[in-house]
């Protein structure tokens, strides 16, 4: 990896670690909305597969220190009933997310229909793993109760991401145009 290569992930990584620290306190409902799945579709598009999966880890580790200090209540009684659990869960679902993005992204040739794929992608792959861990590992009145403010959170992520897809596509062009691979 040369210099310029390295300087760019870490920006995108950069970018991510302040959009989750403060999305972390924007709440709709009882959990925060994400901005942070736009920079690591667009990172994971640029780069491919381990740098998704890679700023999607980035992602999942700043997520994993908001929980366990407290400042994501709800993650916090997640992971005093099973820390393991709760810290694994916001790693994989970052991580996943990034990977089958990106990957979705560089198999579609159409980038205009990849770019919307890939945003479509990555929050449902985001929530899904989620709401696996919960309904597998706790209690199912914590599940419902979470399930239901995650329904609204996961509805505006979503949203967020397929109106701001066409503008990734350009962004993406611009990337890869100034040869920064």
């Amino acid at each position: 990896m040369n210099n310029k290569k390295f300087a760019i992930i870490s920006i995108f990584a950069a970018i991510i670690v302040v959009l989750q620290v403060i999305s972390t306190y924007v709440n709709f409902g009882s959990f925060s909305i994400t901005l942070t799945l736009i920079p690591i579709i667009v990172a994971g598009a640029v780069y491919g597969i381990g740098i998704g999966a890679l700023m999607g880890l980035v992602f999942g580790i700043v997520v994993s220190i908001m929980v366990i200090v407290g400042a994501d209540p709800n993650g916090a009684i997640m992971f005093a009933s099973h820390p393991v659990i709760t810290i694994s869960t916001c790693l994989l679902k970052g991580a996943v997310a990034g990977a089958i993005g990106s990957l979705i992204y560089n198999k579609v040739e159409n980038k205009k229909l990849a770019i919307l794929l890939d945003a479509v992608i990555t929050p449902i792959l985001n929530t899904t793993i989620l709401y696996i861990s919960l309904i597998l590992f706790f209690d199912s009145s914590f599940t419902a109760m979470i399930t239901a403010f995650m329904s609204i959170n996961f509805i505006l992520e979503f949203l967020i991401n397929i109106l701001l897809a066409p503008r990734l596509t350009n962004l993406i062009n611009r990337a890869k145009s100034r040869d920064i691979k």
